[in-house]
């Protein structure tokens, strides 16, 4: 019955998470402030209106006037099939504030209480995840076969920081050290740190982290607070 409450309430936050991949801010090169070399050697802060025809860029001096002539604030421009003169592969960064839902596919234990080191692999690890995320967005020219320059976006993130979830793990007699005669499967607590690594709307996630049993036999289990390694799947949630 815990197993089944379980995957129904990941499935459930999965689903939901899904529906707003497209229109997640993380995931697409969107109107707002940036960090740019473009018109400095160091990162400075830019007003970037992105556009199927052209890339709208604005410094944040030129918008502080009370009232703004786009057209003369208007620094540069990137047309989608014509590259300006004196063109660099320009990067933008975005920093923001991470909340991601985690699925942690494998587990890696190391060797405890006489157990081999064991690689465990699992739905049922849902957690929600908080960090700070920094994402990346490189703007450059491609020649198609026709010798026709396209402009391309890639995107790229990286977020640090700490999650903490539900999970379920097989308890046995072999993983108590045969203090029980019985096995189930068990609600656990997960926790720990991650880091996440984005490209475009695919998010890796390698993990550090611990489990917890939620139940009488939490003392008996083996891997009660035993850390393992991680690796998982990420949902942007905001």
């Amino acid at each position: 019955m815990v197993k089944f409450l379980c995957l129904s309430l990941l499935l459930v936050i999965l689903l939901q998470s899904c529906q707003t991949i497209k229109q997640s801010s993380k995931y697409g090169f969107n109107e707002g402030y940036y960090q740019s070399k473009l018109f400095h050697k160091k990162l400075k802060s830019v007003y970037v209106i992105p556009g199927e025809d052209s890339i709208k860029v604005y410094t944040t001096k030129a918008l502080s006037k009370t009232s703004v002539d786009t057209v003369q604030s208007l620094k540069i421009a990137f047309p989608a099939s014509h590259k300006p003169g004196n063109f660099d592969n320009y990067i933008f960064k975005q920093n923001s504030f991470d909340i991601d839902i985690l699925s942690i596919l494998f587990k890696f234990r190391s060797s405890v209480s006489g157990f081999p080191r064991q690689l465990n692999t699992s739905i049922l690890n849902g957690a929600i995840y908080l960090g700070h995320r920094s994402d990346f967005y490189q703007l450059k020219y491609k020649k198609t076969p026709l010798n026709v320059l396209k402009r391309s976006i890639t995107h790229y993130g990286f977020s640090i920081g700490g999650f903490t979830g539900i999970g379920a793990s097989r308890i046995d007699p072999w993983v108590t050290q045969n203090a029980l005669d019985i096995e189930y499967d068990g609600l656990v607590n997960v926790s720990g740190i991650a880091l996440i690594i984005a490209l475009d709307k695919l998010s890796f996630a390698v993990t550090l982290g611990v489990d917890h049993l939620l139940d009488q036999n939490s003392d008996v289990w083996i891997y009660q607070g035993k850390p393992w390694w991680g690796l998982g799947i990420g949902l942007n949630l905001n």
